[in-house]
């Protein structure tokens, strides 16, 4: 019996540790061509995703973001991988309205450069480059005309800092369909109850929701 109880906890002990997540997977293509695959979970510990990009190279880019109740972020962890190497991290607070990012770039994997960013607009909506489909996510669970809007990925370039942020454009043109614009780029996102179906990229790309998964594994913090 004492045997039982202590496998018995065991087991219980087994169970508090992982979480059960329920994922979609999307695919991100130009016509035919599968430029690659994005893995999404919401989890208790905030949106997590995963984008496997080939543009030649393979990229990765993993991203946990945790949003406050009013549907706004307040803390963005991403890590980019190229051929699997460690390659720039950013993590990105957002307090009392005020917006920190900060850049990690691996030049030198010992000593990495650091900048950081501060933005005192309030509100703050991101908008990552890679199909970051949570935070797309968000913004249509409380939709508006405008969005104050940053793209971190771009911090990176000095020559794309300004465009880093501004006003983007949201419409909503028939049920459950909507456009929103920025900077000359407009995506066009449909959705049904389960989430965003699909979103079509006025330079031809299309990410599409391909099918439902469900995984067990243990409760990790991207970026870490």
């Amino acid at each position: 019996m004492t045997k039982y109880i202590r496998i018995s906890f065991m087991v219980l002990v087994l169970l508090m540790a992982v979480s059960v997540i329920f994922g979609v997977e999307y695919v991100a293509r130009i016509d035919n061509m599968i430029l690659g695959k994005i893995t999404v979970q919401e989890t208790k510990n905030g949106w997590i995703s995963v984008s496997e990009i080939q543009y030649g190279e393979k990229y990765t880019i993993e991203t946990r973001t945790v949003f406050g109740k009013r549907g706004f972020f307040e803390v963005y962890e991403a890590t980019f991988r190229t051929n699997g190497e460690l390659v720039a991290k950013i993590l990105g607070v957002c307090r009392m309205n005020k917006t920190t990012i900060t850049l990690y770039a691996y030049y030198d994997p010992k000593a990495p450069s650091v900048k950081t960013f501060t933005f005192t607009e309030p509100n703050i909506v991101l908008l990552d480059n890679n199909f970051i489909i949570p935070h797309f996510e968000m913004m249509l669970r409380t939709p508006q005309p405008q969005f104050q809007i940053l793209i971190p990925q771009a911090l990176f370039n000095p020559s794309q800092t300004e465009k880093a942020s501004g006003i983007a454009q949201l419409k909503r043109i028939a049920e459950n369909v909507y456009t929103l614009s920025y900077e000359g780029t407009e995506i066009k996102i449909t959705k049904d109850k389960q989430g965003i179906m699909k979103m079509e990229y006025s330079n031809g790309i299309v990410v599409e929701r391909v099918n439902n998964t469900k995984s067990v594994q243990p409760k990790t913090s991207v970026g870490k």
